[in-house]
């Protein structure tokens, strides 16, 4: 970058913040201040970079000022800015202040899960969860559409649930950090009932399931769909295709067993996966759009999937 010795402090000016707003940018940054310092070394107009607050200053002389921000627009007319994706909104130092939540929230719903979950548990006395709450498309078709919510909630045996609360679990944390607990378990949840509605046209008649890994897979479809919008113009395959190659993987084996195995969901997991990104990249594409932060609706979301939930099993119950 040039300097122009010899010319007072006072005779120089900051052309630089007209043509920010101009182009719709909030600073000047290293990278960009770097740009324009070549463009005007190409028209020989001294200037001289300074730090600034916020970012940069880029100062020519008073006598300069109109013909140094001619040559500018014209170099942004000629180089747009590109889109800038949104970072993470918090501190990396701060991230990880989800995880006690994600840890407390966990055990409650596992609790819950535990004595709704299989027909063997001390739950099973009190009420008939799986034939209240258990997925079956022919009667969703009919109405019931609680059972999109409440199925998510049942599982077959201890070895099922174990297995998507801590898959579950870690997918959780990894969203929760992107977007705020109670928005990680608004998606998971919506992301799996929404799942779950599309197999009323997708599966056969009658067509019984139950079990989270419906919701599971939400979290990392949504999770996928936020770093998406956010990484923008850096996402290459070369990031992409490891995380794609688990998620096939995870998948077809499921979490269970090798028995179970051959009896997962494989439309439910990949229509999981697909409702979560589209919610996940709309979440984004919204914060993008209007260049806020959308975390303070995390505890309302959080309330919001809850509450779908208790109505979901309320409805169960009382129709």
């Amino acid at each position: 970058m040039n300097h122009a010795p010899g010319i007072p402090r006072q005779n120089w000016l900051d052309c630089a913040q007209d043509i920010l707003a101009e182009a719709g940018l909030q600073e000047l940054d290293l990278e960009t201040a770097r740009q324009w310092s070549l463009a005007l070394s190409a028209r020989q107009v001294p200037h001289r970079v300074r730090q600034g607050w916020p970012g940069l200053r880029l100062l020519v002389p008073a006598s300069r000022l109109e013909e140094a921000q001619g040559e500018l627009r014209a170099f942004l007319a000629e180089n747009p800015p590109r889109p800038v994706a949104l970072p993470d909104f918090r501190p990396r130092a701060t991230l990880w202040v989800e995880l006690p939540g994600v840890l407390w929230s966990l055990a409650a719903v596992t609790a819950f899960l535990t004595m709704t979950g299989s027909e063997a548990t001390l739950g099973a006395f009190l009420a008939d969860w799986h034939g209240r709450g258990g997925g079956d498309t022919a009667l969703m078709a009919q109405g019931q559409w609680w059972r999109a919510v409440t199925a998510l909630t049942l599982h077959a045996d201890i070895a099922h649930l174990m297995g998507n609360v801590c898959l579950g679990g870690t997918f959780l944390v990894l969203l929760a950090r992107q977007a705020g607990l109670g928005t990680a378990w608004f998606l998971a949840v919506a992301g799996g009932a929404l799942a779950n509605l599309a197999k009323i046209p997708l599966q056969r008649p009658g067509y019984h399931f139950l079990g989270s890994s419906t919701a599971v897979f939400a979290a990392l479809g949504a999770l996928a769909g936020v770093r998406v919008v956010r990484l923008g113009r850096d996402l290459s395959w070369k990031r992409a295709l490891p995380f794609a190659a688990g998620v096939m993987i995870l998948a077809f084996l499921g979490v269970g067993s090798e028995e179970e195995a051959r009896r997962i969901d494989l439309a439910g997991h990949f229509m999981g996966f697909g409702a979560g990104f589209g919610l996940g990249f709309l979440y984004a594409c919204a914060e993008k759009y209007t260049g806020k932060s959308a975390r303070p609706l995390s505890p309302w979301l959080g309330i919001a999937a809850g509450g779908l939930a208790l109505a979901a099993w309320a409805a169960a119950f009382i129709r």
